[in-house]
């Protein structure tokens, strides 16, 4: 066998046993309470096994936070099986006027599990407003050929602050175990440089801003978040608000 179809053979195996591994996602934001319920949905593609699932509810610090599941009660590591092929839904409600905020991972010990979580927003006329996103992962788990990381990773984040119309804020959490100073640039829609910072983030640290307070200088403008990070080290996911206070996500774009 020559010796690149027998490499590639080889790294097929490699990359399509790697997808019956522990699989580890995350979502960068969870908040309930204060008109905000959380709702994560999570699928078993597996049509043999059972799927055992843990989600693990983090704080802004990154230490465990007691949140309330609904028809369970208040835990930071809920765990729970889905049937082969079946669903579960995973609700986070709170009658609490005060909004709390924070992110999750998940395991999964065996099976094969995708999902999304979905923000949902009661607007002060009644009307709800819901915004989805799917589960993050630091990369696919079947693959060819595996390409290598990049150098220097990049996120990008498309950001829209017109004025009387949206705002957009960021939601991002480290997902390492050690403190990362992680740099981020706005750019125009020219890609003219708008504010650069640095985000002194601790381990598992969790922060979530509203680009016109923390950057005001961005108001009224649009363009490109840039996060000089890897998905493998954090989780990041945007919000974009209209003039009724309804939302949508702003899913992010890794390079």
């Amino acid at each position: 066998m020559p010796r690149f179809i027998r490499r590639l053979f080889l790294l097929s195996i490699v990359c399509a046993g790697a997808s019956f591994g522990q699989v580890t996602g995350t979502f960068a934001q969870l908040a309930y309470g204060g008109s905000w319920q959380t709702t994560f949905t999570l699928i078993n593609l597996d049509s043999v096994d059972l799927a055992s699932v843990t989600l693990n509810f983090l704080q802004e610090n990154g230490s465990p936070l007691n949140a309330p599941v609904q028809g369970f009660g208040n835990t930071s590591a809920y765990t729970f099986t889905i049937p082969p092929g079946g669903s579960t839904n995973v609700v986070l409600s709170s009658t609490d006027s005060t909004t709390t905020q924070g992110w999750a991972t998940m395991t999964v010990a065996a099976g094969n599990v995708r999902g999304q979580g979905s923000f949902r927003f009661n607007l002060p006329g009644g009307q709800i407003s819901e915004a989805v996103v799917p589960l993050s992962t630091s990369g696919s788990a079947v693959c060819i050929i595996p390409f290598p990381p990049s150098a220097n990773p990049v996120i990008l984040l498309p950001f829209d602050n017109t004025t009387g119309q949206y705002v957009t804020s960021v939601a991002i959490a480290n997902t390492t175990n050690a403190a990362q100073a992680v740099q981020i640039e706005f750019d125009d829609q020219s890609n003219h440089s708008l504010v650069t910072d640095t985000l002194n983030l601790t381990p598992m640290q969790h922060k979530a801003f509203v680009t016109t307070g923390s950057y005001p200088a961005l108001a009224g403008l649009k363009g490109v978040l840039r996060i000089h990070a890897s998905t493998a080290s954090v989780t990041v996911l945007g919000l974009l608000s209209n003039a009724t206070n309804a939302v949508t996500t702003i899913i992010p774009i890794s390079q």
